[in-house]
């Protein structure tokens, strides 16, 4: 009994473990120091899908990023730190594309990170952080937000447009 108790115990550790997501926090990211500029924007495309697998991943056209606002350079490196404080989940299914409102966080050779504001109540997804370069080639998924919540906060602390905030 003790036996099949133990084994019992160690399966279900197991399990739980094996089912915990992939996190990523940007606290570490060596290219924090290089962000010139952070705009808020807005991407909208057709071509928006659900997808699985990152090599799905899709190159953005950089016409249709509409800048709403762009963020008092002093301000940068505060947004930066409260940002690197949002957890982000890899292996779950996300968007092919950024979708909605969000920040476009710019560095200085050019390449910049999108972390939209997506909501899809029927698929219930929040918004990924996704780099790309400098003409809109995708470079790195670095997932999908753990509590959108977060993400919808430091956006209305920081600009004068907000972004509805959501039940999930």
């Amino acid at each position: 009994m003790k036996k099949t108790l133990v084994i019992l115990i160690l399966f279900f550790s197991i399990f739980l473990i094996s089912c915990e997501p992939e996190s990523y926090f940007f606290k570490n990211y060596s290219r924090n120091d290089e962000v010139v500029s952070i705009e808020l924007i807005s991407y909208e495309s057709d071509d928006v899908a659900v997808i699985e697998d990152i090599e799905e991943m899709l190159d953005i056209d950089i016409s249709d990023i509409d800048q709403l606002e762009v963020l008092d350079v002093t301000e940068n490196e505060e947004f930066i730190s409260n940002f690197s404080n949002i957890e982000f989940f890899l292996g779950y299914s996300h968007l092919n594309l950024p979708d909605g409102i969000g920040v476009k966080i710019n560095y200085n050779n050019g390449d910049f990170l999108i972390v939209t504001d997506s909501f899809d109540s029927e698929q219930s997804f929040g918004g990924d952080a996704v780099l790309y370069d400098s003409e809109g080639k995708f470079i790195q998924y670095y997932g999908s937000f753990s509590w959108k919540q977060d993400f919808e906060d430091l956006i209305n602390s920081y600009f004068i447009t907000q972004v509805k905030e959501h039940t999930d």
